[in-house]
């Protein structure tokens, strides 16, 4: 009867020994849940930054290439005058051609204008691309650190 109780009680300590030790390594996965779970969030955070980034960027493409049809638009305008004031030289109207080559200056300067502008667009968008770039290449990186952070974590909770 001693023995019995003496064995039951030995192998009572035992299970108990390891359901105490396996506490430390259920905390454990339920911290690492919870730092996935966070950075998931994270994920969905810039996946919706990017999409917004490249909305903006596609406006802003937009954008320029109405710029750019504009500034089309004038050239024929201008060229129109230019043909004009030609025109105006050639039967010996120098007053007409002289106001035909104030305001096919004055369009001139608009046009110019219209080209840094455009130039300008050009840039943001180049930069915004570049930063979106820079974001998602960050990202991947972060993904893979995660899944090597998982791997390790899933190896050592199987040698529990």
């Amino acid at each position: 009867m001693k023995t019995k109780s003496l064995m039951i009680a030995g192998v009572l300590s035992m299970i108990s020994a390891a359901a105490f030790a396996q506490t430390a390594p259920v905390a454990q996965v339920h911290h690492d849940n919870a730092q996935i779970r966070q950075d998931v969030k994270e994920i969905h955070q810039d996946t919706r930054q990017i999409q917004r980034d490249n909305a903006v960027i596609a406006a802003k493409q937009s954008q320029v290439a109405a710029g750019q049809q504009q500034l089309q638009a004038e050239r024929g305008e201008r060229n129109a005058l230019a043909r004009a004031e030609h025109a105006d030289v050639k039967k010996g109207d120098l007053a007409g051609a002289q106001q035909l080559d104030q305001a096919r200056r004055a369009e001139q300067q608009n046009i110019k204008v219209e080209k840094q502008a455009i130039k300008h667009d050009e840039k943001v968008i180049a930069r915004r691309s570049v930063d979106k770039h820079q974001e998602q290449v960050a990202r991947r990186d972060e993904k893979l650190e995660r899944h090597a952070d998982r791997v390790k974590r899933d190896h050592d909770a199987a040698k529990i």
